[in-house]
């Protein structure tokens, strides 16, 4: 976590930080004992979207498959929205599409941008949805909520 926020290689982590309490070992210590799940990742920013600071009260522990989930691939991105590509389509030049399980999966073809994000956004909030379910009598009570409760922005 350290790493990630202060060593400048880390590119996707250069704007995070830790708060003070954590900076002392003891302290993160402490709650990662009291919060740890064998195997389960820490998270940043599920409880408050956009969040830069790992703290004890931002951070929490999910399963692989939802951190990846809701991991964020700006650098392939491309100038169009998450979920959206370019399509070769002689018809509807725009492409939606989301991971489930390792998978890319075609959302539909689009004449317009919106379109294809909103078929993208409907799709990863249900997904979402659905992993919260199926994880939900092993979440923190906040992260079952925040996933349910998920919106995926167009500057996503």
């Amino acid at each position: 976590m350290i790493h990630r926020c202060y060593d400048k290689k880390e590119r996707n982590y250069l704007e995070c930080s830790v708060c003070a309490e954590w900076l002392t070992y003891s302290n993160f210590k402490k709650w990662h004992t009291a919060n740890y799940i064998l195997n389960w990742e820490l998270d940043k920013d599920l409880l408050v979207k956009g969040n830069k600071v790992y703290s004890p009260q931002t951070c929490c522990f999910v399963p692989q498959e939802i951190n990846k989930a809701l991991t964020k691939t700006n650098a392939k991105r491309g100038e169009y929205p998450i979920g959206v590509t370019e399509s070769y389509n002689k018809y509807k030049k725009f492409r939606a599409q989301i991971e489930l399980e390792n998978k890319k999966v075609s959302l539909g073809y689009f004449h317009n941008v919106e379109d294809a994000f909103f078929a993208y956004k409907t799709a990863k909030e249900e997904y979402l949805k659905t992993l919260a379910n199926k994880w939900k009598d092993h979440l923190d009570p906040r992260v079952y909520k925040a996933l349910c409760n998920y919106q995926v922005d167009i500057t996503d």
